[in-house]
């Protein structure tokens, strides 16, 4: 819709969020047959042409802020961008005025961290999640556990935002 919206209005971004999206399903349809992880910038490109794409749509109802500590790390494909997708989807884009998705790396002596948060609607994360309607986390959390021995922390707060922090072991190397 944003790109179709943008042909009229503004063909020669329309252009550029084209190849943007041509990015985006490309590195989608390659992580189907990625069987190991990659190094975080390659994901982080991946959520770059996502978020890209997201702000056109959006305007100036969404900021998104990297703070990137470190790269020197790998993480499976398709993980970080569908938590992203959720903190957009479900928690900036529920608030009129829109809102900040941050996406920060770092580390300590056992772990790297991904570290997304936004300021969206939030949820009452003292709730159980129902894993049924959210496959998507189901499956991320899952995978980590299997193929790195990582995980996945959920917090939020109704009217304060949600916070995903992804744990990859410093064992798991590119």
């Amino acid at each position: 819709n944003t790109i179709k919206y943008l042909i009229k209005k503004d063909p020669k971004t329309a252009e550029q969020v084209v190849v943007k999206f041509s990015k985006y399903l490309r590195a989608n349809m390659d992580s189907l047959t990625q069987k190991t992880p990659l190094p975080v910038e390659k994901e982080l490109d991946h959520v770059a042409n996502y978020t890209d794409i997201e702000q056109h749509r959006f305007g100036n109802r969404l900021n998104v802020v990297y703070d990137i500590g470190c790269k020197n790390f790998v993480i499976l494909p398709l993980t970080i961008q569908p938590i992203v997708e959720n903190a957009i989807k479900h928690g900036i884009n529920q608030k009129p005025e829109g809102g900040t998705v941050t996406i920060k790396t770092y580390d300590d002596e056992e772990f790297f961290y991904v570290d997304i948060t936004d300021d969206g609607v939030g949820f009452d994360s003292g709730l159980p999640i129902d894993e049924k309607k959210h496959v998507g986390l189901r499956n991320i959390r899952g995978r980590l556990k299997a193929m790195v021995d990582g995980d996945l922390i959920l917090e939020s707060k109704p009217g304060a935002g949600t916070r995903a922090v992804i744990m990859i072991p410093k064992e798991v190397t590119v």
